[in-house]
């Protein structure tokens, strides 16, 4: 059979099916399941990292992770949300260990995506995952809370309590810019 058209008629399966027939040995199947998420996958994993290559080691180490623990009968979408966070979130307390935390001075001529990256930076972590799920993802609270082991309470106090920060920080580089 054509590889090609392999391929397509398996894009139509489901996450759960195609992890099934991965864990079962079906490369392709795996193929499709990294390719649909690789995009969010990375999307998260800079929202909490804010570095490219550790977004792109994160975004690794979780597929890894994903292939060698397939067919255990788990909601996918979700679980791999869980392991990028996870990895991120590994990646940063490592880089924090290994390096010495200088904060980049922020100068008049910064864009405001910089303006940005910056506050984002600055939450703690637990508010910034949440953030990057809701605002970077727009999953709603239940997955945020499935995702990160949390009540939908936690996740729902969490995203204020960032916002909030968010805005603070905000509203001093702005204050700043002036």
């Amino acid at each position: 059979m054509d590889s090609a058209l392999c391929v397509h008629r398996m894009d139509g399966r489901s996450d759960e099916d195609l992890a099934a027939l991965a864990a079962h040995g079906e490369a392709q199947s795996f193929a499709i399941l990294a390719e649909r998420y690789r995009v969010k996958a990375m999307r998260v994993a800079y929202g909490i990292v804010h570095d490219r290559t550790d977004t792109e080691d994160a975004v690794q180490n979780a597929f890894i992770r994903i292939y060698r623990n397939l067919g255990k009968g788990r909601r996918f979408n979700s679980w791999l949300y869980r392991i990028v966070v996870n990895e991120s979130i590994r990646l940063l307390r490592a880089r924090r260990e290994t390096s010495e935390e200088v904060e980049p001075a922020v100068s008049l001529d910064v864009d405001r995506i910089m303006l940005v990256r910056k506050c984002l930076a600055s939450l703690p972590e637990t508010y910034r995952t949440v953030l990057a799920l809701r605002g970077l993802e727009e999953l709603d609270y239940t997955e945020i809370a499935e995702i990160l082991g949390l009540p939908v309470g936690t996740v729902r106090s969490r995203l204020h309590e960032a916002r909030r920060l968010f805005a603070k920080c905000w509203e001093e580089l702005m204050s700043d810019e002036k």
